[in-house]
């Protein structure tokens, strides 16, 4: 998964319902008023309020909603059941909820939570919310953590076994989840990882929905703002979840090794889950694709570039394998090739960012920086990434007035600021500072970079500015604390083994 320098979707959504008063909002909790106003201030309820308009204007969105009441799974073990206030609730006075139902009380677990809110048919449509980026993987780590600890007073149960209409349910939003995230813009990625949310809540047994949730944390960190080490944090959780599920699921291991590579930096167990999720499914492209970005390097660019071919014969018009390939074949100095088969994914996707972050980096190696500074507005454009959008601004006004060293320089000095505010990588930082000379201080940021456990650190050894560096003692040092294997022995072997599947790459 080559680093960032800094899509129409065809399905069917459904929209989140507001909700426009406090009666509305107590009814879609299935609470009364003064459950749901103590839950506001004392449980953080996502109510909002119109400006200017008191404390009883208020409104809210059921699929916020639907996500608080995923985090309060959270209270269910860390305080005895709330009662509802004396009078709280009357024989006339409850309300019921979109069945009909009376009223839940307070202890109810989650699952009998979640089905009410499902039922409205709400699923959160909008971009980046931070209810669920913050409080969903909780749920996920601690109910995962808490099912491999059962206790003599409190013994396992096992998961809750969803009806065959609630499985379809929870399938068909699988699949509209994977139309989503195979987009792979912000947007869609966010309504993918609603998806994949909403089809665990209709079936906890969803090997496939902990797979798409974890692939999407991957991509949110790649291709939107979510910063690595949390994207990475969920992500493990959800693929353990689903190999615990279904072990003889090819994509869980698929998912399992991304994770353990790229957010654990434990190369072998890595290597370990590639090649079970290749045995288990050798006809899958992304874990030839996947196993391929993520061990391109000195000595294991060959069964790279093959892995990357065999990926290409799965799915010859997929933009991620091509733009892959063109990134893969820079790596290997086949420059030329390489932005030939970029420029060429960008034509056909133009929407799609990998080829825009991956022409960026090259044309900055090259020193081509018209073309750097092209390709970068266009990336910080579909990322919405602000701090990309104003150190390119900053590098084209430095262009502008004094070329190369004017860009240098500002480029320097706004990643500079927006790394002291924690909002900019020390690697990239780097490669800025080779550029200008300052090879010590590129050093420095990486050794940064490496004991803060920053995912993009692990360009290092791939990329064609950094790698500069490789006759430096520290640069080797910090290459090797990697540990990344050598493509000998049961390695080579292995991929070796595959030919006779994939015959029109065996020679190359």
């Amino acid at each position: 998964m080559p680093s960032s320098p800094s899509g129409q979707s065809g399905s069917q959504e459904t929209p989140a319902v507001r909700l426009d008063s406090w009666k509305e909002i107590a009814a879609y909790l299935g609470r009364g008023e003064r459950t749901a106003k103590r839950w506001e201030s004392e449980r953080s309820l996502p109510v909002h309020r119109l400006p200017g308009g008191g404390r009883g204007c208020v409104y809210a969105f059921s699929a916020e909603l639907d996500e608080w009441l995923i985090s309060a799974k959270l209270d269910e073990t860390a305080s005895p059941a709330e009662e509802n206030p004396p009078g709280e609730f009357g024989p006339d006075s409850a309300p019921a909820d979109a069945t009909g139902s009376p009223p839940m009380s307070d202890a109810l677990p989650l699952d009998a939570m979640l089905p009410q809110a499902a039922a409205s048919g709400a699923v959160h449509r909008a971009f980046w919310r931070i209810p669920i980026l913050v409080f969903l993987p909780i749920v996920l780590t601690a109910g995962f953590l808490y099912s491999l600890r059962p206790t003599p007073q409190h013994p396992a149960h096992p998961a809750p076994v969803s009806s065959d209409s609630e499985k379809q349910i929870a399938h068909d939003l699988y699949l509209r989840g994977r139309f989503e995230w195979s987009k792979r813009t912000p947007d869609s990625l966010n309504r993918a990882l609603d998806d994949f949310t909403q089809a665990i809540v209709h079936d906890p047994a969803s090997a496939q929905a902990y797979v798409g949730l974890a692939d999407t944390y991957n991509l949110l960190r790649e291709d939107s703002l979510m910063p690595g080490n949390d994207a990475f944090q969920r992500a493990i959780v959800a693929s353990k979840k689903a190999v615990e599920l279904d072990d003889s699921l090819a994509e869980a291991h698929r998912s399992l090794a991304f994770d353990e590579l790229w957010g654990n930096w434990d190369f072998q167990a890595g290597e370990k889950e590639f090649r079970r999720a290749i045995e288990l499914n050798p006809r899958d492209p992304l874990a030839h694709l996947w196993f391929a970005n993520a061990f391109a390097g000195p000595g294991w660019f060959p069964i790279c570039m093959r892995e990357i071919d065999r990926a290409q014969e799965l799915d010859p018009a997929a933009s991620v394998v091509l733009a892959g390939k063109g990134q893969m074949l820079i790596d290997m100095g086949q420059s030329e090739q390489g932005i030939e088969m970029l420029k060429q994914v960008e034509s056909t996707d133009p929407d799609f960012p990998a080829p825009h972050r991956y022409l960026a980096n090259q044309y900055f190696a090259l020193r081509q920086y018209s073309d750097f500074l092209i390709e970068s507005r266009k990336l910080a454009e579909l990322t919405r990434d602000p701090v990309l959008k104003a150190t390119t601004a900053a590098a084209s006004d430095g262009f502008s007035r004094d070329g190369e060293r004017g860009l240098l320089e500002r480029l320097y000095t706004m990643q500079l600021k927006y790394r002291a505010a924690g909002s900019f990588d020390g690697t990239h930082l780097a490669r800025t500072c080779i550029r200008m000379g300052k090879k010590d201080e590129a050093l420095q940021l990486l050794r940064a970079d490496y004991a803060s456990h920053n995912p993009e650190f692990l360009i290092i050894h791939a990329d064609l500015v950094l790698t500069e560096l490789k006759n430096e003692p520290a640069y080797q040092e910090l290459v090797k604390n990697l540990r990344v294997p050598t493509p000998e022995g049961d390695a080579a072997a292995f991929f070796r083994n595959q030919d006779a599947a994939f015959p029109g790459t065996n020679s190359k």
